[in-house]
Parts: C-alpha cells; sequence; structure tokens
C-alpha cells in the first residue's frame, strides 16, 4: 500500500464516528457523576431537551441513557409528568436490601471459590484508596471506590446474570449516600473503612461459607444504619423539585 493510499484509509479511520453504545456508556456515567455531585438533586425533574443540548448529544442518546438510570433505580419515570431524579425513601432502601442481602452473599461466595492472591490484591487497593478518600474527606471519591470495591467482587463471581443483577439494583443505594450525607461532614469515615477491612479479611481467611455468612452479617448493617439515617434526615427535610435540567458539561 502507498503512502498515499495508507493516508487516507487512516482519515477514513479517524473520522468514524464514536459507535452509539460507547456514546450511551459515557452519558450515563457523566449523569451518574452529577448525581453523586449532586448537580442533579434528587425530585430534581430531567427536561430531556435542555439537557440534550447541554450535554451536546442527540435526545435519543440522552433518553438511552435514562432508561439505563432508570433501570439502576436513579431516576423515575412518572405518566404524564415527566422523568425525575430518584428521591429514595426509607421504603425503597429497604426494597432494594431486600435483593441485595440475598444475591451479594452468594456473590461473594461464589466469587470466594476463585479467589487468587491478585484478586485479594486489587480487593486490598481499593481499600487502601477508601482509606486514603477518607483522609482526604473526599465524599465523593470514597463513595465512588467504595461502588468498585463492591462491584470488584459482583464481577469476581464469574457468574454475569448475578453480576447485572447487582448492577441493577445497588448503584442507587450509593448515589443515595450523598442524599443522606451532603458533604459527607456527619458520615462516620473511621467506621466505613472498618466495616470494609472486616470484608477483606473474610476473603483472606473465611471459608466461602464463612464469607457468604459474614457479607450477609455486613449487609444487614448496611441495610440498619441506611434506613435510619433516610428517615432521621426525611424527619428534619422538606423536599422540593427543581425543573432545571441542567448541569455542566
Amino acid at each position: 500500500m502507498s503512502d498515499g493510499e495508507s493516508g487516507n484509509r487512516l482519515s477514513i479511520i479517524m473520522v468514524q464516528p464514536v459507535p452509539r453504545a460507547t456514546l450511551r456508556s459515557k452519558v450515563v456515567a457523566h449523569l451518574f457523576d452529577a448525581i453523586l455531585r449532586r448537580e442533579l438533586r434528587p425530585g430534581e425533574r430531567i427536561v430531556e431537551a435542555k439537557l440534550a443540548r447541554r450535554l451536546g448529544v442527540a435526545q435519543s442518546t440522552l433518553r438511552e441513557a435514562l432508561q439505563q438510570l432508570e433501570h439502576q433505580g436513579l431516576v423515575t419515570k412518572h405518566e404524564n409528568r415527566g422523568t425525575f431524579i430518584t428521591r429514595l425513601t426509607a421504603e425503597d432502601i429497604e426494597g432494594i436490601y431486600v435483593v441485595r442481602l440475598e444475591l451479594e452473599p452468594l456473590a461473594a461466595f461464589l466469587a470466594r471459590q476463585k479467589w487468587t492472591p491478585d484478586h485479594q490484591a486489587r480487593l486490598t487497593e481499593l481499600l487502601q484508596e477508601m482509606r486514603e478518600a477518607s483522609e482526604r474527606r473526599d465524599f465523593e471519591e470514597l463513595l465512588k471506590k467504595d461502588l468498585a470495591f463492591h462491584q470488584f467482587i459482583w464481577r469476581s463471581s464469574g457468574n454475569r446474570a448475578l453480576e447485572r443483577a447487582l448492577n441493577a439494583v445497588c448503584p442507587s443505594i450509593f448515589a443515595g449516600y450523598l442524599m443522606f450525607f451532603m458533604s459527607g461532614d456527619t458520615y462516620d469515615f473511621a467506621e466505613d473503612y472498618r466495616e470494609h477491612q472486616t470484608l477483606l479479611a473474610a476473603f483472606e481467611r473465611g471459608s466461602p461459607e464463612e464469607v457468604r455468612k459474614i457479607f450477609r452479617e455486613m449487609t444487614e448493617v448496611f441495610r440498619v444504619q441506611d434506613v435510619h439515617n433516610l428517615r432521621a434526615l426525611s424527619a428534619e427535610e422538606t423536599p422540593a423539585a427543581s425543573a432545571s435540567g441542567t448541569i455542566p458539561p
């Protein structure tokens, strides 16, 4: 192939459009971060036309991204009213934990059967990153690493259906932590680290059944904490919805 032909071929490759699925995933990640940063707040209405223009994407792409976030419980569609950022209630949290209490211990059980020193090293690394975020009081980063910690375990189960189910149900809880604690000023960083140390130690020393038992116990601790915190804050706050539907690009 001549230099001219090679250059023309490269130009064709470089101008090919980004695959739609890739763009949708980027929009999902961007909106998820916006929810974590409270740029999109619980109860806020999403005006699709305005938000699509702000993000520089087609409304169809935004709509697909919103559908994925709806499956994760982060946005809620109301008939004849529009789409809103989910405002979790104590009942919502209880419902999510009914599923999480069954599925996450199972994922941990399966992961432990396949566990290797590389798995242990990666989970240790994620816990260290959580600790560093805690020391900086970087609540947003802590939540991202916390979710990554659990997602690594789900993925390590080797069961893709189980991983998909957990990813469909649980991320709204992690986004909800910021709804509970705002800036993280009242969050118990030290206790959070100790609880995840317990989970890490289970993989290092426990049998698959012991890991399942410990994850069940710790997930119940998380459930009680989350429900208590949400009920306490709900008693203090009056929900207020916004119709701006815009976030920074």
